[in-house]
């Protein structure tokens, strides 16, 4: 028999629960062998000591330059984005019960509703597990090629590191400089592995939460039973193949509706008060179920989200400024003292030569999404207030309606 659940979406969440283990984020199976479990220790906290004197190496780089902006902001970038990575690496070491316990708690109805024979609410997973693969392996290669690029394919001159750091050995002799790159790899490499692994499980937790969501809706919608009959349990085996079947090119969107009374568990199919009152109270409980889940993705995972958001600031106001750093190329040249040398020589070509080249200066350099914004305050700006206006207006067709 098909094992539906591992197939479908719990696919992803088992590769994570498996990079989490064999990372030493989390411990080994009891079923696992004990040279393996030792081994596992061993590499948690090898990577925690090599990450720690990662942050030194670039801490002190930063410091060194600290009244260079640009090389203290790259350095910046850096340090507190691996800050964030190796302070939600370790929360989620020591949450682990909690986070195991919150991942049954979501993926366990999701199971129930899979085997219902309500074709539309089988529709919406797969819709949601589409998108969570594309999301995923776009992000796998991303990680791949944004890794290979930072370490070997940014130019850089001989001798010089991918990433900027000071270490208590000469780097620029062989083999201590090779060392270093593949140090430099491994630790890019990693923490962007346990960023795709730590957020995706975040994330995975609120897709299909949202799932149940709307199944709780249209079960609010379908509380009359004289209306809307339930939906019954279909065997795993036709499950996964009503779900393999499924083409999501070819679906109508009639087809994505859910048109009958769904079960979370299996005992309220067996609930013998399938009337309206049985009904709503079932909703209620379910209610009540879900807002519990909900309090407890808040209180595992709100300090995560408020270092994510707070890091992810730091991390643009520091490139925002290295970008601002570069609009102040004609003023500087302005001072770069040509006057003086001017007098000195009374050389007509030097006034021409700093008048040209202020020229092209005087529209500053820009980063631009979709060759159609500049990534800029009024930018930011516009995008706030437009995305306001957005939602108060979708907020009063909705009352409206």
């Amino acid at each position: 028999m098909k094992n539906v659940s591992v197939d479908t979406h719990r696919k992803f969440l088992k590769i994570n629960f498996f990079v989490l283990r064999y990372t030493g984020i989390w411990p080994l199976l009891p079923s696992a062998k004990i040279g393996w479990k030792i081994l596992n220790i061993f590499y948690k906290y090898f990577n925690l000591i090599a990450y720690i004197f990662y942050l030194i190496t670039v801490g002190a780089d930063a410091l060194a330059n600290v009244t260079d902006l640009t090389i203290f902001g790259c350095d910046g970038c850096f340090f507190f984005g691996t800050s964030m990575m190796v302070y939600k690496s370790y929360k989620f070491s020591v949450r682990q019960k909690e986070i195991t316990k919150l991942t049954d708690e979501v993926y366990g109805p999701i199971d129930i509703l899979l085997q219902s024979s309500d074709r539309g609410i089988v529709i919406n997973i797969k819709r949601q597990l589409f998108y969570e693969t594309i999301q995923l392996y776009s992000l796998y290669i991303s990680i791949v090629i944004t890794t290979f690029a930072l370490i070997f394919l940014v130019p850089r001159e001989k001798g010089l590191l991918p990433i900027r750091a000071i270490y208590p050995f000469d780097t620029t002799v062989s083999p201590n400089y090779e060392l270093t790159i593949f140090y430099q790899f491994y630790c890019v490499a990693y923490i962007l592995l346990m960023a795709l692994t730590v957020d995706s499980t975040m994330i995975g937790l609120m897709r299909w939460l949202t799932i149940q969501v709307l199944a709780l809706t249209n079960n609010y919608k379908n509380c009359d039973s004289k209306l809307t009959k339930r939906a019954g349990l279909i065997s795993p085996d036709e499950s996964y193949r009503t779900f393999s079947e499924i083409n999501l090119l070819k679906i109508k969107d009639q087809e994505n509706l859910i048109c009958k009374f769904l079960a979370f568990k299996e005992q309220e199919i067996k609930d013998c008060n399938d009337n309206f009152t049985g009904r709503f109270k079932t909703c209620i409980r379910n209610y009540e179920r879900i807002r519990k889940i909900v309090n407890n993705v808040n209180t595992t995972f709100s300090v995560f989200l408020l270092i994510q958001f707070a890091t992810s600031l730091l991390i643009i106001c520091l490139n925002g400024f290295m970008i601002i750093l570069a609009d102040t190329l004609t003023h500087n040249q302005w001072m770069s003292g040509w006057e003086c040398a001017y007098e000195r020589n009374n050389n007509n070509e030097l006034s021409n030569l700093v008048t040209t080249s202020m020229i092209p200066t005087l529209k500053p350099l820009q980063f631009k999404a979709g060759d159609m914004f500049a990534l800029s305050m009024p930018t930011f700006l516009m995008i706030v207030k437009s995305s306001y206006s957005t939602l108060v207006l979708l907020t009063t067709v909705v009352a409206d309606g």
